[in-house]
């Protein structure tokens, strides 16, 4: 219980609302001020900031209170386990014969991926490795390019004015 008043993130809790609290608390007297000298507007004011100092101390309520999601992490029960292993569904499986041509050669493309291992980045949206040398399936045309140059016409530059 003292971890939970006295921890870092609790004393700045506390701190936050002790400023903010006052703070909604005194905009709510002076727009009552201002009400009572003739701007009826400031009614309404009056009695919104009082209402955020009262959902200032809830929020802090509810942040002091509130249990992190590491804290009560524990090992799932021999039910729990049981429950995942019912449920588990056999593998599924795939039959090749039913393929398209664009299917296979898709698939085929997500393999040889999958076998280099290179990541695809907004800088590399094709996976090429590294060093720029890529394999007879790997070529990209200009009908493949990503990106500003591939709506660019011959002699363009990036980043260059329209005329």
């Amino acid at each position: 219980m003292r971890q939970r008043w006295l921890s870092r993130r609790a004393v700045g809790l506390h701190a936050l609302v002790s400023v903010v609290v006052p703070a909604c608390l005194f905009a709510g007297w002076w727009q009552v001020n201002r009400a009572l000298s003739g701007n009826f507007l400031s009614y309404l004011y009056s009695v919104e900031w009082p209402l955020f100092a009262v959902l200032a101390v809830v929020g802090w309520w509810q942040l002091v209170h509130d249990v992190p999601l590491g804290a009560e992490a524990k090992a799932p029960s021999q039910e729990a386990v049981a429950d995942r292993q019912v449920l588990a569904e056999p593998a599924l499986s795939w039959d090749p014969a039913l393929e398209t041509p664009e299917l296979r050669a898709y698939n085929q493309r997500l393999a040889e991926l999958a076998q280099r291992g290179a990541r695809k980045t907004w800088r590399n949206p094709r996976g090429l490795p590294p060093d720029g040398q890529a394999g007879p399936s790997q070529q990209v045309g200009p009908s493949q390019q990503v990106g500003p140059r591939a709506q660019m016409g011959p002699g363009q530059q990036v980043g260059a004015a329209a005329r």
